[in-house]
C-alpha cells in the first residue's frame, strides 16, 4: 500500500464532497438567475471531468488497482460530508465548493506520488 499517498487521497476526499454538493445544488437548482445556473452547471461538469481525469492519472501512473481504492474512499468521505452539512446547509457548500474544489485540486495532484 505505499503506493497510496495518503495527503493526496485526503484533498481527493475533500474534492469529491465539493464536487458531490455543486451536483446537488445543480440538480435541485430553482433559482432566478440563469447566469448562475450556468455557471453552477459549469463549474460541476469541469469538477466531475477533473475528478475523471485524476483517478486516470493516479492509474496510470501509479498503480491501476489505485483509483478503486480512492474512489471507494471518497464515497466513504461524502458520508462525512452528509454530517457537515446538517451543520451548515447545502447551500453554504455548494457555494463553498466554487474555491474548494480547485484548491484541493492542486493539493491532490501536488501530494501525488511520482
Amino acid at each position: 500500500m505505499s503506493v497510496l499517498s495518503w495527503p493526496s487521497i485526503a484533498f481527493y476526499c475533500v474534492f469529491a464532497v465539493c464536487v458531490y454538493y455543486q451536483q446537488l445544488h445543480l440538480r435541485n437548482f430553482r433559482g432566478r438567475s440563469q447566469v448562475f445556473g450556468f455557471v453552477l452547471g459549469l463549474s460541476a461538469l469541469a469538477g466531475t471531468v477533473t475528478g475523471l481525469a485524476y483517478l486516470g492519472y493516479y492509474g496510470w501512473t501509479v498503480a491501476w488497482w489505485a483509483p478503486l481504492v480512492i474512489f471507494v474512499i471518497g464515497l466513504a468521505a461524502s458520508l462525512a460530508g452528509v454530517l457537515v452539512e446538517r451543520i451548515v446547509g447545502t447551500l453554504p457548500m455548494s457555494l463553498a465548493a466554487f474555491l474548494g474544489w480547485p484548491v484541493s485540486t492542486y493539493y491532490m495532484f501536488h501530494y501525488m506520488p511520482r
